[in-house]
């Protein structure tokens, strides 16, 4: 049985990348980073922004990926990417051009990547190529991959259009405008960025940037999470929040009890890393770097989970 190590959003930060290689066991080499046992590295997406060494992080990923040392699904903020850099028309109802607003917000958020690679540039084209060559989910046999959100229903609308979970160039502008009928686009952007809901008015939150939201974030792999309070998920204060049930119009599935080991990122966790269910783990935790050593076991060991600092 091939053994995995799980890494989490980079955020196009190399330190964190290589002091996770290196604590994991991975090598250099001439070719690529590879673990002398055989083990293979498995990214969870969000390569790029925030960090300032975009460029290096993606040329050390997808050479482990070249090399058959590694695999890597898509994040969100690969999707945005594609999004921003396409010609088109945005949610946003702007005329600018391109599927994701070139907004001051949105510009922002990607200021980074821009600078290492800029809208238009033939490095650009070739990187969001590659983008889209990362599957949106994986079921590697004994454990599942993705960025934010495993959730069946979704996952099966997407391969009924996908089955290899590869978008293409012509799902694109589908998925920008959000507003797909079919619920193809629902079921991507569910599957990336995890499933919210709206609080009852008036209540709302600060996020960790300090931005007032009024969309939560669910904890949909903990079927007992059924308060406000109790599902609430990247809340720097949870306490702010109702405790009274949740109800309204809420695709909110949790994870089958039975179901593999899958493995996410995404929500920007505070606190000390843990194993959120006995088959779930969350391992974004921008303050914290961890990873998690898979050897096969069906219920998740504490003793896997490894916080680097």
């Amino acid at each position: 049985m091939q053994h995995y190590d799980i890494i989490p959003d980079i955020h196009a930060d190399i330190d964190r990348l290589t002091r996770t290689l290196i604590t994991l066991g991975y090598v250099p080499g001439s070719a690529s980073w590879s673990h002398p046992e055989g083990r293979i590295a498995a990214f969870l997406g969000d390569f790029i922004d925030m960090g300032r060494t975009n460029r290096s992080v993606l040329t050390l990923v997808r050479a482990m990926c070249d090399q058959e040392h590694a695999v890597a699904i898509m994040g969100n903020h690969e999707l945005n990417a594609l999004l921003y850099h396409r010609p088109g028309l945005n949610a946003d109802g702007t005329d600018d051009g391109y599927m994701r607003a070139h907004s001051a917000k949105n510009r922002d958020q990607h200021q980074t990547f821009l600078d290492e690679f800029p809208v238009g540039h033939p490095d650009t084209t070739e990187v969001m190529d590659w983008f889209l060559s990362l599957p949106l989910f994986l079921d590697l046999g004994g454990l599942r991959l993705v960025h934010a959100c495993w959730d069946e229903a979704r996952i099966a609308t997407i391969m009924d259009r996908r089955p290899d979970g590869l978008l293409t160039n012509g799902d694109l502008q589908e998925i920008a405008l959000e507003n797909d009928a079919s619920g193809f686009a629902e079921a991507v952007l569910t599957t990336l960025k995890g499933p919210e809901a709206e609080l009852p008015a008036p209540h709302h939150f600060h996020d960790i940037k300090g931005h007032r939201r009024t969309a939560l974030r669910l904890k949909w792999w903990q079927s007992d999470a059924m308060t406000w309070r109790d599902a609430a998920l990247s809340v720097p204060d949870p306490e702010t929040l109702p405790a009274t049930p949740i109800e309204g119009d809420v695709a909110f599935r949790a994870y089958g009890a039975e179901a593999k080991p899958v493995f996410f990122g995404h929500y920007k966790r505070l606190g000390t890393p843990t194993i959120d269910a006995p088959n779930a783990v969350c391992l974004d935790y921008p303050r914290v770097t961890c990873a998690y050593r898979w050897v096969g076991e069906a219920t998740l060991d504490p003793q896997n989970l490894v916080v680097i600092d």
